[in-house]
């Protein structure tokens, strides 16, 4: 019986699927080798919106800027010349200028030295971030090349698997399909042979309808990824932009070293090494320098200000702990942030995690046994009965001013603790509020010898003495000092007249010397159209909705939320009270997150006002004073911190001529105390005040006294 005739593929298709693997073959070779010419292109980039915004900063600054100092420099003949700006100016020369009739060699040479000055002040003052509001050409192509640089790896990485599978088997199919492209020399193989070589074929097409097919498909997508993509990958994350930023390693993105520790010290702690394999977060050099920070220092108090990623810093130390062979952690937090701790826990490392939270013994036993990361709260640590040996690699303390009362049971149950672990982190963005006590306190739970040094110069107004004494144990940095990319925080005041019910609703309140009752001002009428707080945040919320923004409303009181979700109805999505558990209140602010612009997220200021990441708002709006600066520095925080990308705006609604303005400005003296301390490490007597029951009866009998002589 004759052999069945093998006929020749179909020679333009073989060729198609030559050219084609051949081609993707090549590009992903070639994907491995880009990543020098992405930072070199997003290099320039960065370069590119840097020389912008210098160039734009000086062509704000009229030509008169030169004289500030008196130099006594004759401008109107620069004018005369078309010279209306420094930056026109800076980008002159000698000649030019001197060729300018009336300017000698001396006069040249004096405004060329004002102008390098002007220049160079500039360069060191100046805030470089991203707009996302009107972007300039130069934005564009840096988010352009940042998103690139960020999501690149993880397709160079697949490009190089790809590669090492298919290469070789890859050119044994291509050499046998060749041959199959040959009409004459086809009609002389054996039969074994055009067997192999259609074997070769099919393989060749088995192997483009695989994965090595679509390879390039997600790089040639990232490649040619349209603005709303980019833009849209910024808004929501946008500390990778920075970090990426960051890490070009070009000369105006490079950080100091905090100022506030020794020099020595600090080249110690740079020293330091950390394995953060196991980390999956990029950190910004502030970050990786609070990390070496805690590892190096074993007990420390980190209290960067809020939204600067004490949260993060704390589990990368976690991780290079575990990478040192350390293995059981623990993480004491208020109730309000245990689901909080979890989820980032989970999302930044590869811990293992336990949540060990009420009389959960067997929980706890489980970590016990297992190790990794306890997470758990004050209340819960008064209920183990941990073993005497038994030691903890490393205990976390979230909010650490919650421990600040030497005889509370959950200050005793932490001590308790403390005495079991290595290694001790204090978190806290706000160590002190009114007593300096509070501070030498927590660390004194930490490091007794610097405590007792801290007792001998409380009082001394020199900040350089005290900040030295506090160095090996406490390290702070500010927004401004370490995130020159966040936007501007504009707060305003909005004060509010009083129409005739809320004047009468307002002084039967104060003689009635009821505090919360005064405090709720114009919000206690029965309709809201007679509230002037209603009308203004009504009216400041339908701005935000014209403007693309979310909004974020705070008030102490349960009955001015309501009264707030009254007004603004649908706008408005579930509120976030004191009754509501932490795991309900993320999922409020997750689906906040993708609710659209305009929209309100209403919430007791105690609630939503810590543990809570809610960078998708930009207008933040209070209903009343808070009666300490924490309170609401805390709730700001929310909304301004690492990952913001519009300004902030701030609003207080005030009523005219009540106690909201006595308020305010016991707010504002209150905060001076502390930024004097926190910051400056300035430490005075005046710095110890009466507790908040007098002040609060003062304010309610001056205002009764006001009210009744008027």
């Amino acid at each position: 019986m004759a052999k069945e005739k093998i006929l020749r593929p179909e020679t333009a298709k073989v060729k198609n699927m030559i050219a084609e693997a051949t081609r993707i073959d090549a590009g992903l070779l070639a994907i491995g080798k880009t990543e020098r010419e992405q930072r070199r292109v997003a290099q320039q980039a960065a370069q590119a919106l840097y020389d912008d915004r210098i160039r734009k900063a000086l062509e704000e600054m009229d030509v008169e800027h030169i004289n500030r100092g008196k130099q006594g420099i004759r401008v109107g003949l620069l004018r005369d010349n078309g010279i209306e700006n420094i930056w026109q100016l800076s980008q002159k020369s000698f000649q030019q200028l001197n060729a300018i009739p009336g300017l000698g060699d001396q006069s040249v040479r004096k405004i060329q030295d004002t102008v390098e000055g002007i220049v160079n002040n500039t360069k060191e003052t100046i805030r470089i971030r991203i707009r996302i509001e009107n972007p300039d050409p130069v934005d564009e192509m840096l988010i352009r090349a940042l998103y690139i640089r960020i999501h690149a790896p993880a397709l160079q990485k697949a490009a190089k698997a790809l590669y090492k599978t298919h290469h070789k088997p890859l050119q044994q199919e291509l050499t046998l399909a060749r041959k199959a492209t040959g009409s004459f020399g086809w009609l002389f193989k054996s039969q074994a042979a055009k067997q192999q070589i259609m074997e070769g074929v099919a393989a060749l097409q088995a192997r483009l309808d695989g994965e090595f097919g679509s390879g390039l498909v997600a790089w040639e997508e990232m490649e040619g990824v349209c603005a709303d993509t980019y833009w849209s990958d910024y808004k929501h994350n946008a500390p990778a932009y920075y970090t990426e930023l960051e890490n070009l390693g070009l000369d105006w993105e490079k950080q100091e070293t905090p100022s506030g520790l020794p020099a020595e010290l600090a080249a110690e702690i740079e020293a330091q090494p950390l394995d953060l394999t196991h980390l999956k977060a990029t950190l910004r050099s502030y970050q990786t320098f609070g990390v070496k920070y805690i590892v190096h220092q074993k007990k420390t108090l980190l209290g960067d200000e809020m939204g600067l990623g004490k949260t993060v810093q704390a589990i990368a130390a976690m991780v290079a702990l575990a990478a040192e062979g350390k293995s059981h952690f623990m993480v004491v937090c208020p109730a309000s942030v245990l689901i909080n701790w979890c989820r980032e826990i989970q999302k930044f490392s590869d811990l293992a995690l336990t949540k060990v939270h009420g009389n959960d013994e067997e929980a706890l036993l489980h970590w016990r046994e297992n190790g990794g990361v306890a997470v758990t709260t004050f209340e819960s640590i008064s209920r183990f009965n941990l073993p005497e040996k038994f030691r903890i690699s490393m205990v976390v303390t979230d909010e650490a001013h919650y421990v600040k009362n030497p005889e509370a049971m959950r200050t005793k149950a932490l001590a308790k603790l403390l005495q079991q672990t290595e290694y001790v982190l204090f978190m806290s963005g706000t160590p002190l509020e009114n007593k300096v006590e509070e501070m030498c306190f927590l660390v004194s739970c930490l490091q007794p010898q610097i405590a007792s040094e801290l007792e001998k110069v409380k009082f001394l107004s020199t900040a350089d003495q005290f900040r030295l004494q506090l160095a090996p144990v406490y390290l702070r940095r500010t927004r401004e000092s370490v995130l020159q990319e966040l936007p501007d925080l504009i707060e305003k005041e909005q004060w509010c007249d009083l129409g005739p019910q809320e004047k009468q609703d307002y002084k039967d309140a104060v003689l009635s010397g009821n505090f919360m009752a005064i405090r709720q001002v114009s919000w206690q009428v029965d309709n809201l159209k007679n509230s002037s707080k209603a009308q203004r945040l009504l009216e400041l919320c339908d701005v935000a909705k014209e403007q693309g923004r979310k909004v974020i409303v705070f008030s102490f009181f349960r009955s001015t939320i309501q009264k707030v979700i009254e007004l603004l109805g649908e706008r408005c999505t579930e509120p976030i009270s004191g009754d509501i558990s932490p795991q309900r209140r993320q999922e409020i602010v997750d689906a906040f997150g993708k609710a659209e612009d305009g929209a309100v997220l209403v919430s007791q200021v105690q609630a939503g006002g810590t543990g809570l990441n809610i960078q998708s708002a930009s207008v933040i709006i209070f209903c009343e004073p808070q009666i300490k600066p924490s309170i609401e520095n805390q709730a700001i925080a929310r909304a301004y911190r690492m990952g913001q990308v519009r300004d902030v705006l701030v609003y207080r609604l005030l009523a005219d001529d009540t106690i909201d303005e006595a308020m305010l400005e016991l707010l504002k003296t209150k905060q001076l105390q502390f930024d004097s301390f926190a910051d400056e490490s300035v430490v005075g007597q005046e710095s110890l005040k009466p507790g908040e029951a007098a002040w609060i009866s003062k304010l309610v009998e001056d205002e009764k006294k006001r009210l009744t002589q008027a």
